[in-house]
């Protein structure tokens, strides 16, 4: 599902690279707007299997001078998704990890994997759960978009990996447990129990106060073909 330059502008009814991510940043927390824009993406192109906006923002977004911002290749992305897969349960409480996701090809990659190996009646996103990190703060509006446009249960962590001086971190979270829905877009609060739970060592923005998962549900499935890792209770639960 990859977009280029002019379709994604017409998308957002923009002319300009500033403004197309001004529009990106507007709307992460507009829900309708976001998932109009979504259905927008999905009736150009459907094909989920690959990241989105990682072609347009490598070329016209990305500092790669700076930030050395250049992104995994999908035969690399698609690579490591097969040598990690595993039925048991992972040491890391978590079915993938990216620590330095960019606009979220890993990720993408090894929830695709894990969806194909179930079949239309075992899978139920909330059995599945990812974690992704990245520093830049121009990429992360692309990286949650991509995962909340694929109906993802991921966390994630704007901030420094290494330092663990961190900024915000997201909780996207498919509340209503269905494969063909978007996902909600929640930020945990800077509360000490958070802090603690992703090894937080110092919060160096001030907290957003931002939850649309204000009800989850969890569909009933058959028996999946991978154990899963981790359920993700509410965004209230912090």
């Amino acid at each position: 599902m990859k977009l280029g330059k002019d379709e994604l502008f017409k998308i957002a009814g923009v002319s300009q690279f500033s403004q197309l991510d001004q529009f990106i940043k507007d709307i992460l927390f507009d829900k309708e707007r976001r998932d109009q824009f979504y259905k927008d993406i999905l009736n150009i192109n459907s094909d989920v299997c690959v990241d989105t906006f990682r072609d347009y923002f490598e070329e016209y977004a990305a500092e790669r001078k700076s930030n050395k911002q250049d992104f995994t290749p999908d035969s690399v992305s698609e690579l490591l998704a097969k040598i990690t897969r595993n039925d048991n349960s992972s040491e890391s409480g978590w079915s993938g990890y990216d620590p330095t996701a960019g606009t979220g090809s890993l990720i993408i990659k090894k929830w695709n994997d894990d969806r194909l190996a179930e079949t239309p009646f075992s899978y139920a996103p909330h059995n599945y759960s990812y974690m992704a990190e990245e520093f830049g703060d121009n990429v992360i509006p692309y990286l949650i978009h991509n995962i909340a446009i694929r109906g993802t249960n991921c966390i994630v962590i704007h901030g420094d990996t290494l330092e663990r001086n961190v900024k915000q971190i997201y909780f996207v979270q498919n509340s209503q447990d269905d494969y063909m829905k978007f996902s909600d877009i929640n930020v945990m609060p800077h509360t000490d129990k958070v802090k603690d739970e992703f090894n937080v060592s110092n919060w160096s923005e001030k907290a957003i106060e931002h939850v649309e998962s204000d009800k989850v549900t969890y569909i009933p499935a058959l028996p999946m073909h991978r154990k899963h890792i981790i359920t993700l209770g509410g965004i209230n639960d912090v």
